[in-house]
């Protein structure tokens, strides 16, 4: 298993899958390696200046000893992290001349066996995008894509709709914050084990208690063989989520009658239950493709392969719980490419048209995208009641901004067309809707003139089932909207067509849901931010923080965040701070609670004033306040076009260069590209890539064709 694991990890690093005897020319070295790193690197790192103790004119071809590869892992590191050369350079290398040296220090470290860690490390979601970017969607690679053989471990959100008990053995947990349905090629532990018995033994106890098994009471006769056969089926189709074959009802039949003869009627079936759940299937949904060898050494899915693999990419749901995968199981139409595609595109007609996307019939579309945007994270930021008043914020609904940002997404992709830069850029927002102008429409018109209590004539929301009024419209103060402070003033007018242009505003990033989640509880955090606009939009990529460094600003109440975050423009921190300091502090035009601001305020003693209740009110009237402009300036680097590079005004500005360009289109078909595959990509998926951009965009920008093309590449479908 180790040895699977780190082959898959070294493909990760190449345009074909990297065996340890291979080896690049002897001559690489002297010839490429050598006046790359005398040319551009040993002007800091030589005979003169030793920047970071690192020495590099007199380096050796030295892999075999620990201190040889730990470093040229750092050279490696810092290739990657685009650290060296110097940013600021004037005679930068090609990227592809960059890429040569970064594919042979990774060759030499598989080769000499001292990549174990570093591979480890790159099958985490987090370091996906070590993966050359440019090459990744040039076009130039021919290898035939293929995922590794694997396993899928029981996802949580499975083992939920399975209707198991208790908590989930099946949780994964990496670094990454956000994406965690990564299929696992680690085998289950003792532990697991132990769990999954225990949560067994409590759903068992339950469908007792509501008398699920009378006919195998132990005061009844022996149960007949067909009541056997019956039960075996039933139970089988409840705890592995499938029917069983003929050959498999036997089995469990014959293991049924016999642990009856041994214990009782009630053990005996217990028993075979409880051996159902250690099934690999039950623990495991495999991948190790069954169907036909190609030229290329490659295996593709087979049938019913196939079909588990839409059915969990789309769904929580065995493929016999929807029905278009249903019906191409039964008439055999789910073995070509041209199956798979037309299979996921009626998945997708079948639940988008009818069910509003609907969490519970479409929940792994949904959760990508609150996974891509971080939005739970909305939930954990702690918002302290006394902040919360002096803020003016009447009142804190998390959850309300979090479904009105749902419904930005929901209705673009009902629209379907250059959906990714929609999303983005978008000025039209959703604010306190119950979903859909229809149902609002209904609901306004049958509701409109009914006064129940507190309750006035505005709709209630989508994320209730009370039709709700005036109170809950407090929450709407982070839009900059005028909310009520009593129930029987509305200062805003709820229109029930939406969305509605909000002024100030670019697209997801600059909506109070996701400011929130990439907040701190008492203000904002343009470090995080910075970060995910690097990650995620610019496919960049943030070396980890060193041990030895203190992250924490220091409080300063005379000083902006944007003035105290100025200590990491020392050499040491802003090598890397660079990278996303000036994106996320783009964001300072809106405060932690998602309002615009364009004034800092300060009292008599220069303090920074941040409560803005009646209180507030009084110190500017009586001019006790003093003010200065925001400062949202930052900059773009690394987009890899002149045109979006360069400085912005503030977020609004940023968005609408970032959204539109080539690097962010790229960028979330790659994180989309993990969600579905569950591993991170190989230079060996850049056909995957290349077909799925082309497929977006000559669909006028649809997110369907999007997943269509990618569940139906041979990343999906081969194995090897």
């Amino acid at each position: 298993m180790k040895k699977s694991v780190l082959v898959f990890a070294a493909a990760l690093l190449g345009s074909v899958t990297l065996k340890p005897e291979a080896s690049g020319s002897d001559a690489d070295f002297p010839e490429i390696i050598q006046p790359f790193l005398k040319e551009h690197c040993v002007k800091c790192h030589g005979p003169k200046k030793k920047k970071g103790k690192l020495v590099l004119h007199t380096i050796k071809d030295d892999f075999g000893s620990e201190a040889g590869s730990e470093r040229w892992i750092e050279i490696l590191n810092q290739l990657t992290f685009g650290e060296m050369p110097p940013p600021d350079e004037e005679a930068r290398p090609e990227s592809s001349d960059t890429a040569e040296v970064v594919e042979w220090i990774q060759k030499r470290l598989i080769e000499t066996g001292k990549a174990d860690g570093y591979l480890k490390k790159l099958l985490a979601p987090e370091y996906g995008n070590r993966v050359n970017h440019e090459k990744l969607f040039s076009g130039e690679i021919t290898t035939p894509p293929f995922s590794p053989s694997r396993l899928w471990r029981v996802s949580p959100a499975i083992f939920k709709e399975r209707n198991y008990r208790g908590r989930s053995p099946f949780t994964y947990v990496t670094g990454e914050k956000e994406i965690r349905d990564y299929a696992v090629l680690s085998p289950v532990d003792r532990s697991t084990v132990q769990m999954l018995m225990i949560n067994a033994e409590k759903w068992l106890e339950n469908r007792r208690k509501n008398n699920d098994f009378k006919e195998f009471s132990n005061d009844r006769p022996l149960p007949s063989s067909k009541l056997i056969e019956e039960t075996v089926r039933i139970q089988f189709l409840r705890v592995i989520s499938r029917q069983p074959s003929k050959e498999e009802i036997a089995k469990y039949a014959a293991l049924l009658t016999r642990n009856i003869e041994i214990g009782g009627n009630m053990d005996g079936l217990l028993t075979t239950i409880k051996t159902m759940f250690l099934s690999p299937e039950a623990i495991y949904r495999a991948e190790f493709g069954l169907g036909e060898t190609d030229e290329h050494g490659r295996r593709h899915l087979s049938p019913a392969e196939i079909a588990y693999a839409i059915a969990y990419a789309l769904t929580d749901l065995g493929p016999e719980r929807t029905q278009a995968i249903r019906e191409s199981m039964i008439q055999e139409k789910l073995s070509t490419k041209e199956d798979v595609a037309r299979v996921v595109r009626e998945v997708l007609d079948e639940r988008i048209q009818f069910e509003y996307w609907n969490s519970t019939r479409l929940p792994r579309i949904m959760r990508f995208f609150n996974e891509y945007f971080g939005l739970p994270h909305a939930l954990k930021v702690f918002k302290d009641d006394t902040r919360r008043n002096q803020a003016a914020i009447g009142f804190w609904h998390a959850e309300g901004l979090m479904f009105d940002a749902k419904l930005i997404i929901i209705h673009h992709l009902k629209k379907d067309q250059n959906f990714i830069e929609e999303i983005l850029t978008t000025d039209r927002f959703f604010v306190a809707h119950p979903g859909d102008n229809e149902y609002a429409q209904r609901i306004y018109e049958e509701n409109g003139s009914k006064v129940i209590g507190s309750i006035r004539q505005f709709p209630g929301f989508g994320f209730t089932n009370e039709a709700r009024g005036i109170g809950d419209l407090s929450y709407i103060r982070p839009y900059n909207l005028p909310g009520n402070r009593t129930k029987d003033k509305q200062l805003w007018d709820w229109p029930v067509e939406q969305p509605i242009q909000m002024p100030r505003r670019a697209g997801i990033l600059t909506h109070p849901a996701w400011l929130t989640a990439h907040s701190f509880n008492d203000g904002n955090d343009p470090i995080h931010r910075g970060i995910w606009v690097r990650e995620k939009l610019l496919a960049g990529v943030i070396q980890d923080l060193p041990p030895d460094v203190d992250a924490q600003v220091p409080a300063d109440p005379h000083k902006t965040l944007k003035e105290r975050m100025e200590l990491v423009r020392a050499e040491r921190c802003w090598s890397c701070h660079r990278k996303f300091n000036p994106l996320g502090e783009t964001f300072e035009m809106f405060d932690d609670w998602g309002r615009y601001r364009d004034q800092f305020y300060f009292d008599g003693e220069k303090k920074l004033v941040t409560r803005r209740d009646k209180e507030f009110d009084k110190m500017k009237e009586t001019k006790l306040l003093s003010s200065r402009p925001v400062d949202s300036t930052g900059s773009i680097t690394g987009s890899g076009d002149s045109e979006v590079d360069g400085k912005v005004k503030d977020a609004v500005e940023m968005m609408r260069r970032i959204g539109g360009s080539d690097r962010a289109r790229q960028s979330f078909i790659r994180h989309l590209f993990r969600y579905f595959m569950g591993r991170n990509e190989m230079l060996s998926d850049s056909k995957t890539f290349v077909d799925a951009e082309q497929a977006y965009l000559e669909s006028g920008g649809s997110f369907q064709s999007l997943v269509v093309s990618l569940l139906s590449s041979d990343s999906f479908l081969y194995r090897r």
